[in-house]
């Protein structure tokens, strides 16, 4: 049982996460000190979707009376990033029953992204579509697409997007509701002691630790891939595009700029790698806890069916370009 005293750390990170994350709310809508709410439309909403998303695992654990921290949330720094590096808990006891494993690993991702799309769905609402000149001369990032995301945007907009030089220009509430479609995606990569990995391990049992490492060593791989085929488009995108308004077939961005925008696009597929494998040294150095053989429910399969296909429909291969 978890004593309250055991709440007073997570509740203070939580406040402090709070203002690291309405800073950068406040950054993103460009506003000062005077109009510091402003940057509540960003903080409240993705603080809701972490929380919600451990919250989820919490009590899918203690459900199964495993013994399990309250949600720690990580303040950073706003330069740094977005305010937060996300939140944890931490599940005191390895899970050796998969059925347990599948329902723990899962009750994250299902609750927290229904939370995104409901945020997500208020952001797109609240946003504005215009267009973009292609003269603009400075770089833009533009976030990744989905299937899910760009549904949303259709039905919502009543147009796709991007879609030639129109494209969305997020709320921080969408933006909000986006960084919990990307944060869902990352924690159901099928690897290690991600939820991914925990639903995946469940599934299909001790044998699945050999192919999780070969697929964890794959991801920098199929970021090169990444890398390559944004320097190639963002090269002949950009020459195009100079030719048409100038008519110098000479003119457009050099091929190491290109290169460098495709590096910059793939960065985290370089990155997630990394930080998995320092969660699997902090866990002992095994990519996973083992499992028993006990059998799994139906409730089980249906559930590993449902995460599936959500990974399928939210799954960006290239989160984040300049353009």
């Amino acid at each position: 049982m978890i004593k309250n005293s055991q709440w007073r750390i997570p509740v203070i990170l939580f406040f402090v996460t709070l203002v690291t994350t309405t800073v950068t709310g406040m950054n993103y809508a460009g506003v000062n000190l005077n109009q510091w709410y402003q940057g509540l439309f960003f903080s409240i909403p993705l603080l809701l979707i972490l929380l919600t998303h451990e919250m989820g695992h919490y009590i899918a654990a203690r459900k199964h009376n495993i013994d399990v921290s309250p949600p720690y949330f990580i303040p950073l720094p706003p330069p740094f990033g977005l305010g937060t590096l996300g939140a944890v808990i931490k599940i005191r006891e390895p899970i050796s029953k998969p059925s347990a494993l599948i329902d723990v690993g899962a009750a994250g991702p299902l609750s927290g992204l229904i939370v995104a799309v409901i945020v997500l769905i208020i952001g797109i609402s609240m946003s504005d579509v215009s267009s973009i000149p292609l003269e603009r001369e400075h770089q833009l990032m533009t976030e990744g697409n989905s299937i899910l995301y760009i549904s949303l945007k259709f039905f919502i907009k009543g147009e796709y997007l991007p879609s030639g030089n129109r494209d969305l220009m997020m709320h921080p509430v969408a933006f909000a509701g986006w960084i919990g479609l990307l944060i869902t995606m990352i924690n159901l990569i099928p690897i290690g002691q991600l939820d991914g990995g925990h639903i995946a391990h469940g599934w299909f049992g001790n044998k699945y630790n050999k192919f999780s490492t070969l697929l964890h060593k794959f991801l920098p791989v199929f970021g090169t891939v990444i890398a390559s085929f944004i320097a190639f488009d963002t090269y002949v995108r950009m020459k195009f595009r100079v030719l048409l308004l100038s008519g110098n077939i000479n003119g457009g961005i050099s091929f190491a700029d290109a290169f460098f925008s495709g590096l910059n696009a793939a960065a985290p597929w370089f990155v997630w790698p990394l930080v998995i494998y320092i969660l699997s040294k902090l866990s002992g150095g095994i990519s996973h806890p083992p499992v028993n053989n006990e059998p799994l429910k139906h409730r089980n399969k249906v559930t590993v069916t449902v995460i599936l296909v959500i990974f399928i429909i939210i799954f960006m291969p290239v989160p984040m370009r300049m353009t």
